[in-house]
């Protein structure tokens, strides 16, 4: 909610409270506050007193103060916006994946939001952006990504209209090296990157079989033109690691725990195995991937705010 002020009205508030609004846009004779409206409603009739002539009465002293104590603690309105890409394996065994993913990402919005804002945080908190890697063998379709969400109907209409397939995989090892190339790529933007969510059940693929299968498939050009030169998981781990951007890998059979471990070592990132085909397989899915949107849009707080999480909403075991 924006409420708009004249500035001689915040530059009195601000007197009284001892330090200025921080979260404001300065529209040169007024100010704007962006502020959360069940944190403001309960002083409506002092604020609009306050707007319509900059006083202050004397009796609604103690109210406004604590209003703007309220926002001016830093916390969750100073915390930059959190953005994570959740890098998803959609080659042919992955089907089980793609179905859990479209039919829970609507959840995994609606508890990160509902557990944000229980703390005082903004519903826009965070971003979320699809993006799914396959191998050198679909060429055109290697690397599929959504655009940045902030609403997970769009994030589910990506996955389901046209339907993200379940396909290719020329190998056992996938192009894992793309999925974390377009990370990095993300990394650089204005925006920036805060965390990397993978999900896979086969490892990333060795430099020689990266060599063989650009050639094999297209061509060096090809390759090249889209994606630069070669390149290999641990190079895209490293600049990941650098940037300060964690990769939390969540693998699905036992061959990609080894390689997985690895990734999540090099960044900083936590591993887990995920067991998406069983009972509980979507909801742990779920919780996992809502766990890590909360530990990272809630920054200081990230912990407090997970343990709040696991306490009220997660329905699955987390380790």
């Amino acid at each position: 909610m924006a409420l708009v002020l004249p500035r001689r009205a915040v530059d009195k508030l601000n007197d009284f409270a001892g330090s200025p609004f921080l979260n404001s846009t300065d529209l040169k004779d007024n100010i704007q506050l962006v502020i959360p409206i069940d944190v403001w409603e309960p002083y409506i009739g002092s604020i609009n007193s306050v707007a319509q002539d900059g006083r202050i009465n004397t009796n609604d002293f103690a109210f406004l103060k604590a209003f703007l104590v309220e926002n001016n603690k830093g916390g969750p309105c100073d915390e930059a916006v959190s953005r994570t890409i959740l890098l998803m394996d959609a080659t042919g065994s992955m089907g089980s994946l793609l179905e859990a993913v479209k039919d829970t990402v609507c959840q995994m919005f609606e508890l990160a939001a509902l557990v944000l804002k229980e703390k005082g945080f903004t519903d826009l908190h965070f971003q979320m952006q699809f993006a799914f890697y396959r191998d050198y063998d679909c060429r055109e379709t290697i690397l599929q990504t959504s655009a940045w969400e902030t609403k997970a109907l769009n994030l589910r209409q990506f996955i389901s209209k046209p339907p993200i397939a379940a396909t290719g995989g020329g190998d056992y090892e996938e192009a894992i090296e793309i999925g974390l190339w377009h990370a990095v790529k993300e990394s650089k933007h204005p925006e920036g990157l805060s965390q990397v969510i993978l999900i896979g059940d086969a490892p990333a693929k060795e430099r020689t079989s990266i060599l063989e299968y650009r050639r094999k498939y297209g061509g060096e050009a090809y390759w090249t033109a889209k994606f630069g030169s070669a390149t290999h998981f641990v190079e895209q781990a490293k600049l990941l690691k650098a940037a300060g951007i964690p990769v939390h890998p969540f693998y699905l059979a036992s061959g990609a725990k080894a390689n997985f471990e690895a990734i999540a070592s090099m960044t900083g990132g936590t591993c887990r195995a995920l067991d998406i085909r069983s009972s509980n397989g979507a909801q742990q899915l779920t919780d996992f991937v809502t766990e890590e949107i909360l530990r990272k849009s809630a920054g200081s707080q990230g912990e407090e705010v997970v343990l709040l999480f696991r306490k009220k909403y997660a329905k699955s075991f987390l380790g």
